[in-house]
Order: C-alpha cells, then structure tokens, then sequence
C-alpha cells in the first residue's frame, strides 16, 4: 500500500469519478484506474462499484478506508509545516478555521489581530460554512477545527463548549414592552417578530417554546444576518430574539434589550475538531485564544 495509490482513492472517494479524480491529482485516468485496481487486490474487497465508464459508487469497504486514510494522508501532507514548526519557523504553517459569518464578525476579529501578531507568517484561513459543512469538512481533513454549536455530535468529531450566551430579547427602545417589568412568552407573542432562518439553532429554540405553550406569533420578517435583524428591529418592523454576544454597546444605547434566558435557554458555542486528530502549534494557539 502506497501514499500514491491512497491519494488516488481518495480523489476517487471524493469525486465519484475517475476522470475528474485524475484531473486533480494531476495524474492520467488509467494511473488511477490501476492505484485503485492495487488496493482493492491488496485489501481483497471492491472500493467501489461501477455504475459505467465514469461514474463510480464507493462501497462500505471503501468508506470504512476513506475514513481511515483521511487522516493519514493529512498528517503525511503536513510533514513538511510539522518539521519547521518543530524548529520553530512557522512560514510554511497554514491553518484553515471553518464557522459562521455571526462568529466571524462578532467574536474573531480581536482574537484573529492578537492571532496575526503572534504568527505573522501563518497563513490563516477562515471559512464561513452552514453547520452540517462544517461537520463534513471537519470529518473529511479539509479543516483544521470549527466554532460552530452542534447538537448531534458524530462519533467521528470532538465538541468542547468554551462560552454559553443569554439569548435576549431586542425592541425600539420606545416599543411597549419595554416598559414591562415582567416579560412572558405571551407578550412576545403578541407583537410581530424579525427572526433568523428556520435553520438555525435560536430560531429553533423560539418555534419550539412557542410550541409548547401553544402559542402562534406573527413573522414580520426572516432575515440572514443579525445585523440585519438589529437594523429592521430599530426601525420598530418588529421585535427579536438573538444571542447577546450580537448585541454591541452601540446597540445597548440605541435598543431596549432584556434578558430572556429564562424561556429560550442559553446558546452556546464550541470548538469542534476531528479525534485524534493532530494540531499545529498556530492552531492550538488561535484554540486557546478564543478559549480564553
């Protein structure tokens, strides 16, 4: 068994397609072809079944080895990096981070410049990707490690909550509730609401409380972004429920905000890496950082 044979089983794995497999890893289609033919004589299983002259299906045998050499191959692909990082020249470090636009603009930008200060000449790449994407790149070696919340964790991933938030409700500083002492789940109800997509975990928290009181608001709008949230807020289109890491002392002087914990819960964010899997130094650094 050989790096090269795995390298073009992985692109196989990948791709589904010895052709385009063999266009990226720069190698001709029969060099492929025969890398596969090696292993799958080797091991004494099929990897994959044909289903015609292109387009291949990968079998149970070869997702369990695309699993297992994934890894192998990333850790072989990053000797180089390792080497010099262990003497202590990090110009050839690179470290792909993977999370949520709401995470980059929120939480990363001091953490990153303290991050750049320390490793200049690591290049850093930061991805913005839906919580499944990052599960599955995470899982694939085509990410070094994610912040991101996850409620089904795979036994393949590792996730470590490093902050929980109080999700709080947002209005015009003038809107009738902020004139309430005690704000319940009717209330809210009562007036309409500017919320995130479907898809994300506040949102979910909000329908499902609602559900369980037998309640039904009013959607003014479904926004991505929740400075667009903040913004539709602020003309008073309605009224929201976000995390308070969102909220900005700018947004304290401009919108009422209250505390309401106490019926949707905390969120909560996390790192989540692949087990097993080994860090660079920049990467356990930049960890440590957000951690702290």
């Amino acid at each position: 068994m050989e790096i090269q044979q795995l390298k073009g089983f992985q692109a196989v794995a990948k791709f589904r397609n010895f052709t385009i497999a063999a266009q990226k890893t720069g190698r001709t289609q029969p060099t492929i072809s025969l890398q596969v033919k090696a292993l799958e004589e080797e091991l004494g299983v099929k990897l994959f079944e044909r289903l015609g002259p292109k387009k291949v299906r990968i079998t149970p045998e070869g997702k369990i080895l695309q699993e297992l050499s994934a890894p192998l191959l990333q850790e072989f692909g990053n000797l180089h990096m390792r080497f010099n990082e262990a003497r202590g020249i990090y110009n050839t470090s690179s470290l792909t981070l993977v999370t949520h636009s709401s995470v980059m603009i929120y939480l990363l930008p001091r953490i990153v410049k303290l991050f750049k200060a320390r490793y200049p000449d690591c290049h850093l790449c930061i991805l913005n990707r839906s919580q499944k994407e990052i599960a599955s790149m995470l899982e694939l070696g085509e990410a070094d490690f994610g912040i991101t919340s996850l409620n089904n964790v795979s036994p393949s991933l590792e996730y470590k909550v490093f902050s929980r938030f109080n999700r709080i409700l947002i209005a015009q500083k003038e809107h009738p509730l902020a004139k309430k002492g005690t704000i319940t789940l009717e209330d809210i109800a009562s007036y309409p609401l500017v919320l995130p997509t479907r898809d994300s975990n506040t949102r979910k928290i909000i329908d499902q409380r609602f559900e369980e009181k037998g309640l039904e608001y009013e959607l003014a709008m479904e926004i991505v972004g929740r400075t667009a949230i903040k913004t539709y807020v602020g003309m008073n289109l309605g009224i929201s429920i976000i995390n308070e890491y969102y909220v900005t002392e700018e947004d304290k002087s401009k919108l009422y905000v209250k505390n309401m914990s106490r019926h949707f819960g905390k969120a909560e964010t996390g790192i989540v890496v692949r087990k097993e899997k080994s860090l660079s130094q920049p990467a356990k650094e930049l960890i440590k950082m957000i951690k702290e």
